[in-house]
């Protein structure tokens, strides 16, 4: 009898390993390199005791580290146009990450594994800002030649954007007005 629970114990160690193991494979192996090349940005909040702030535009990651954004926003229905700053950012293995820009802001976000994605919350008191980034190009070879266990060409880069644009409403992003689901190539 003893025997036979040792057998079993053995057995159920061995057949759990693999998955200790793949559970164990980081999600961001490339860690920095996952999120490189210029996004769409949008985001979007309050700037406490002041009013709404959204904005827009792009922001390039070098994938070694250093972003520069430029971006067009709105605080409480003052436009700035051409807003430029720079920044470092770091990527964890669990595609967690944190971004210090040069105005002083400081954000946590969440990229795709591919890093076609990137969606983000600011972190500065004062401040409710949350949204999204977006790859704009297509991947390049380097995310072609990328083989991994969490990307298997579920998620096509290039059909991200699409996908934000088709099913994401800005007002549903600030809660203006409940959600409408488009099912198609295009809204009616």
């Amino acid at each position: 009898m003893k025997f036979l629970v040792t057998f079993a114990l053995a057995a159920v160690a061995f057949a759990s390993a693999p998955q200790a193991l793949k559970a164990a494979d980081p999600l961001c192996p490339r860690l920095n390199a996952t999120v490189h090349g210029t996004y769409v940005l949008f985001g979007a909040g309050t700037f406490v005791g002041l009013g709404p702030l959204t904005a827009v535009g792009e922001l390039t990651y070098d994938g070694a580290g250093k972003t520069t954004a430029t971006y067009t926003r709105s605080v409480n229905g003052s436009i700035q146009r051409g807003v430029t700053v720079t920044g470092t950012y770091t990527v964890n293995p669990d595609c967690t990450g944190s971004h210090a820009e040069s105005d002083g802001s400081h954000y946590d976000f969440v990229a795709h594994p591919d890093g076609s994605v990137v969606t983000f919350i600011e972190t500065d008191a004062g401040l409710v800002v949350s949204g999204t980034e977006v790859r704009l190009k297509p991947t390049d070879a380097e995310d072609a030649a990328l083989v991994g266990p969490h990307n298997k060409g579920d998620v096509r880069p290039a059909d991200s954007l699409s996908a934000l644009v088709r099913y994401s409403d800005p007002a549903e992003i600030l809660g203006a007005q409940p959600a409408r689901r488009y099912r198609g190539s295009s809204p009616p």
